[in-house]
């Protein structure tokens, strides 16, 4: 899926925005919001993997915008959609957590509750 992120550009076209400090003080003054200099810094020159709604908002506050203003995510076309479906195949993917396979779960440290019988069932078979 394409993703836009054009912040940077967009900071310095219509707020004159260069420096990741600069960003940070207008969100304090305008959202009252502390983020560091380092996620500002990663946020104008990176695009993000993830971006938190709280964030967004203090953007969208302190620069009094939309976020559809600097950022866009565009449909994949139709081959890149096919392509997509044919390499996952059948079976959906799980985006978050990545697959785990049936050893992975037999040597968890977390107990299979499944594997205990209820002590309402317990006490129906003894009776």
């Amino acid at each position: 899926m394409p993703v836009i992120w054009n912040l940077k550009k967009w900071l310095a076209v219509n707020h004159d925005i260069y420096r990741p400090i600069d960003l940070q003080k207008l969100i304090e003054e305008k959202a009252g919001v502390k983020l560091s200099l380092q996620a500002i810094s990663t946020l104008i020159n990176n695009e993000p993997s993830s971006i938190r709604c709280k964030t967004i908002q203090a953007l969208c506050n302190a620069l009094n915008c939309k976020i559809s203003d600097f950022f866009d995510i565009i449909p994949d076309s139709p081959q890149e959609q096919q392509k997509w479906l044919k390499e996952v195949g059948s079976e959906p993917v799980q985006l978050y957590g990545g697959k785990q396979n049936s050893q992975s779960k037999e040597n968890s440290i977390f107990p299979n509750p499944h594997k205990y019988i209820n002590d309402s069932d317990e006490k129906k078979s003894i009776s």
